[in-house]
């Protein structure tokens, strides 16, 4: 049976979140076989996948509103194609500085496409049930990516080499840049066109978020504790105060901050920010500790992970939208939360006595991934919910650039809690099961700030057939 164009459109918008959130979990698994052919030290390897993440973080929101500015198709295709052909090119990296570089040229061209499908897609969908059809199917690819990328990270670096994670996406790229004629044009909105583009904006988060996570990055070397550190953390906070200052001043504003400021909006997006410190460094840290403390192959580390994965995939896909329309998003993101944390909770005190994948790892990942996946689609509804259809582009862009924030952050504090264990004369798993009670911590935080600024009165949506 042909597809219809509503069908066809969806596939186009969810495969670029599919790809974006694929290459964001392929480099994870085959991070020692990278580091033995590039020469990356242990602190600098966690940037293989925090180029990416900073970059989306830093340039989404510019991403969603040139979007709205120059034409949300327009902006789409040009990201789909910096992506693919930074890609091509990274593949081909003959030292960390060009595999860094081209990281982060893949995040800059996600964080174009990435906010431009997702306005494409409430533009393609706009009666609230078929919405929330269309949000659901999203956030499910969305995880099967991330599932996706830890199969195809652990066969692709055992039966081709690691070079294949990067060059996958030349072909998939190419795919979708051939069909989009099928994809609206998005035209630009006359609202978001009133003013320039805030650049400046762009530059101030990108270089705070930048800044807060080398500050992290670099303790492997001078220490948590050390002045240093307290002072890049100190000055990245001031670079995204100032730009907070700058975009309650300029014109055009590139977050406006009555935006942020609804407590809807601005509750999911703390709430994204602190949930996602954590599922960035699990992924990380437990793959690190099952290849270097249980000796797994690649792909049997990718196969181990799986779990974790599916449980978040289908929490998010089917269970989380059928809580919201029952119970509203509130009460689904705080219960959700609570069994992050004490899934969390359980992983990391199992991994300081890491003896075997079944009794270590499995118990902790599985109840984490469905936590995450039920607070996931709710809090992406809350974000949302209200917002007026100039500013959907901002909206996602937002969302996923506290994501993409927390992820990076959240990797970088979890490295940098493992090396100062390991200085410490404490051993690797021991140091892993640091960074993941950590990680619980600030996840807490993040269900405090739940409970505490989302509005009571709860975001109800349809339920999903």
């Amino acid at each position: 049976m042909l597809l219809s164009h509503r069908q066809l459109c969806l596939i186009l918008l969810c495969t670029t979140q599919f790809v974006a959130l694929l290459d964001f979990s392929i480099t994870m698994i085959p991070l020692p076989q990278i580091q033995r052919s590039l020469g990356f030290t242990p602190g600098g390897l966690q940037w293989v996948i925090n180029a990416y993440g900073v970059a989306i973080a830093g340039f989404l929101l510019l991403g969603g509103r040139a979007a709205d500015m120059f034409g949300r198709r327009r902006v789409f295709l040009a990201g789909v194609l910096l992506f693919t052909a930074a890609s091509l090119l990274g593949g081909f990296s003959h030292s960390p500085a060009m595999l860094v570089a081209t990281r982060a040229l893949q995040g800059l061209g996600a964080a174009m496409f990435s906010p431009a499908a997702f306005s494409l897609l409430l533009a393609v969908f706009p009666e609230p049930a078929q919405r929330n059809r269309a949000l659901g199917a999203w956030t499910a690819v969305a995880a099967s990516g991330f599932v996706a990328g830890l199969i195809l990270g652990g066969f692709i670096t055992d039966l081709l080499g690691w070079r294949w994670v990067l060059w996958i996406n030349v072909p998939v790229g190419a795919l979708v840049l051939a069909l989009s004629p099928a994809l609206p044009a998005g035209k630009p909105d006359a609202a978001a066109t009133s003013g320039p583009l805030d650049v400046w904006g762009a530059l101030l988060v990108a270089s705070g978020a930048a800044m807060l996570v080398f500050a992290f990055a670099n303790s492997e070397h001078v220490g948590l504790a050390h002045p240093l550190t307290f002072g890049l953390v100190a000055a990245a906070l001031a670079l995204l105060a100032l730009f907070v200052w700058v975009e309650s001043r300029v014109a055009a504003p590139l977050m406006p901050l009555a935006v942020f400021w609804r407590r809807s909006t601005g509750g999911a997006n703390v709430v994204s920010l602190l949930a996602n410190t954590a599922l960035g460094p699990t992924f990380v840290v437990v793959a690190l500790a099952m290849q270097e403390v249980l000796g797994f192959s690649a792909t049997r580390t990718g196969l181990g992970l799986l779990p974790m994965a599916v449980a978040f995939m289908l929490a998010s896909a089917w269970a989380g939208p059928a809580l919201i329309a029952r119970c509203g998003t509130k009460p689904v993101i705080v219960g959700g939360m609570l069994l992050f944390i004490g899934g969390l909770a359980l992983l990391g005190s199992a991994l300081a006595t890491l003896s075997a994948w079944s009794a270590s790892i499995l118990p902790g990942t599985v109840l984490a991934g469905i936590g995450y996946g039920l607070a996931f689609p709710a809090w992406t509804v809350a974000g949302i919910d209200g917002v007026p259809e100039a500013d959907h582009g901002l909206a996602g862009g937002m969302l996923t650039t506290t994501q993409e924030v927390g992820s990076a952050v959240g990797l970088a504090v979890g490295v940098a809690v493992s090396i100062a264990v390991l200085a410490g004369g404490g051993t690797a798993a021991q140091g892993y099961s640091s960074a993941i009670l950590v990680s619980a911590c600030l996840v807490a935080a993040g269900l405090a700030c739940a409970v505490a600024i989302l509005p009571g009165k709860a975001v109800r949506r349809e339920a999903t057939p």
